[in-house]
């Protein structure tokens, strides 16, 4: 079982990234950061690096896994990792995110740092739960 998590945007590339950058960049996707002391990962936020590049190599974005958990912290391990070799290497733009719950809602955002960071996003409306299906929903105020 577990908790579901999907992703939607993409984390583009601040300059064109070069063979090499591809190179190191792919050999990390899909690694699980806890198999990877040296990347320096939050052992207690860790897991599957669940990212893809784009089809225009321009990027990176979700890979559609199953349970992904901890996908602020694999970003910033790329972006740590990559500036080792690439001082330059930067992300930049947002991924949505939309948990199982309705109330599940929040951004991955590249900070001015560079870095990525949860931004919450506030639910405006009404909760209600659906009396056939039992499922809860937001209803939203039109002016």
């Amino acid at each position: 079982m577990g908790y579901n998590t999907s992703f939607k945007g993409e984390l583009r590339f601040k300059s064109e990234a070069t063979a090499p950058q591809l190179a190191v960049l792919s050999a990390m996707l899909g690694e699980d950061l806890r198999d990877h002391p040296d990347w320096h990962a939050d052992r207690h936020t860790a897991g599957y690096i669940d990212l893809e590049l784009t089809k225009d190599f321009g990027g990176l974005k979700w890979n559609g896994g199953e349970k992904t958990y901890y996908l602020v912290e694999s970003v910033n391990a790329i972006i740590r990792e990559m500036r080792k070799a690439f001082p330059t290497f930067g992300l930049e733009g947002q991924l949505l995110a939309q948990g199982e719950s309705i109330e599940d809602r929040w951004f991955l955002t590249i900070g001015d740092d560079g870095l990525a960071r949860k931004s919450e996003i506030a639910i405006k409306g009404q909760k209600i739960r659906c009396p056939h299906c039992d499922e809860d929903f937001t209803l939203e105020e039109t002016a």
